[in-house]
């Protein structure tokens, strides 16, 4: 799916968030929203994802604006993982992944749905803990359910914000092996983050945002380098944004 936003701007109780952003991820490419806390981050994914809708500029996905009556087919094919991972605590986690599956495949027999979602457990490494209450999930296994929550839609596009946040090890690399087999299916990615060394795993592109304002847009290679060397992210993130 192919995002293009023009001339982005976003004010709240008269405080500039955003100030004419513009910019052009193409479909089946990973961009990372790079910047402090404050920055603008978060309110650009509301804006995309239509939670903010009173803002003065254009998004468009795949060409339709989201305003538009018309875009309503695109939406749907937008997939989320936001700070807080939208799961339901009361439910057992095979109870929340079904109950996304019932309302994106609501013709499916049940033995389609139990295949469906027995694949997608074992995508996520959680077989053999469908039946556990969320409650007792740990923060990866719960960001793990939410990913396998974004799988049930087949999505076009994944926007994340902060996905990495919180996480061990494990679940770092769990997550960024998910999104780069997202991105190997052709799944645009959007997310914001702190992880540099993640980011530059996953990203084709970062953009660097303070105050509402877009910085600097940086293509990033996948070239390796020393344990002490300092990443191109980092190198930029201290010269843009510090």
């Amino acid at each position: 799916m192919e995002l293009l936003i023009e001339n982005l701007t976003k004010a709240m109780d008269e405080v500039q968030i955003l100030d004419q952003i513009n910019l052009k991820i193409n479909s089946g490419e990973a961009v990372a929203l790079v910047g402090a806390n404050g920055a603008g981050k978060t309110t650009l994914i509301n804006c995309v994802l239509s939670i903010y809708t009173q803002y003065s500029g254009n998004i468009y996905l795949n060409g339709f604006n989201v305003k538009e009556k018309e875009c309503e087919s695109e939406r749907k094919k937008i997939a989320f993982v936001l700070d807080t991972t939208g799961l339901f605590s009361t439910l057992n986690a095979w109870d929340n992944l079904e109950f996304y599956d019932r309302i994106y495949h609501p013709e499916s027999s049940a033995k389609e749905r139990k295949e469906r979602l027995s694949s997608i457990f074992s995508e996520i490494s959680l077989s053999g803990k469908e039946k556990m209450p969320v409650t007792k999930y740990s923060k990866g296994m719960k960001q793990r359910l939410a990913i396998g929550r974004t799988l049930v839609t087949h999505p076009e596009l994944i926007v994340l914000d902060e996905p990495y946040l919180g996480l061990d090890f494990e679940g770092k690399y769990f997550l960024t092996n998910q999104l780069l087999k997202l991105k190997k299916r052709g799944c645009t990615v959007l997310l914001s983050s702190h992880d540099l060394t993640e980011i530059e795993k996953v990203c084709d592109k970062a953009i660097f945002i303070k105050g509402g304002v877009l910085k600097e847009e940086k293509e990033l290679s996948k070239c390796g380098r020393s344990e002490t060397e300092k990443s191109e992210l980092e190198q930029m993130y201290a010269r843009v944004l510090m």
